[in-house]
């Protein structure tokens, strides 16, 4: 059994990642009860290499050594997997202004394709009652259906994107 959590890398974690991090308490004490309470006895997570994380620190802690994996690898050894180097790229709608503004964010296909089947492959290989699988939250579903179609029983798919710590703008 595995529940996915799709999360903002933001409030990851992570200690490697030179992107803005939020430090969400909240998620903590999220991360903290879901393992606590013995629901899971393995977590996965979408890292990168950018740990360790809040995750792969409470799984440590509360689990034990060899409860945690990062099953995505970081950037530079990518190609080892097969999975290019291509990136993500961003169409910014107000390019005319100094600071950075709204965009619309494009994903490389063939690059999340391969490197979710790298994580359904790893996760294949490791021996677990129940899980918990950590990913990007646009990774959440089609995870999800890739771990269902690779015979996991998914528990369930949820995301945790606090948008009102992510955006200093006043929301509603």
């Amino acid at each position: 059994m595995i529940s996915v959590l799709g999360i903002s890398h933001q409030v990851q974690g992570v200690t490697k990642g030179t992107f803005e991090k939020i430090c969400d308490p909240s998620y903590r004490q999220y991360i903290e009860t879901e393992i606590d309470s013995r629901r899971f006895d393995f977590v996965f997570e979408e890292a990168s290499g950018l740990g360790p994380t809040i995750a792969e620190d409470v799984s440590l802690r509360i689990l034990g050594k060899g409860h945690y994996l990062d099953v995505d690898p970081s950037l530079d050894t990518r190609p080892q997997f097969g999975i290019p180097g291509l990136r993500e790229t961003c169409t910014l709608i107000h390019p005319s202004e100094s600071r950075v503004t709204d965009g619309v964010r494009h994903e490389v296909m063939e690059v999340q394709d391969k490197r979710e089947k790298l994580w359904v492959d790893r996760v294949k290989g490791q021996s677990f009652t129940s899980a918990l699988f950590i990913c990007g939250y646009l990774h959440m579903l089609s995870l999800a259906f890739r771990l269902q179609s690779a015979d996991f029983f998914i528990e369930q798919a949820s995301t945790y994107v606090p948008h009102h710590k992510l955006c200093a703008l006043p929301h509603a």
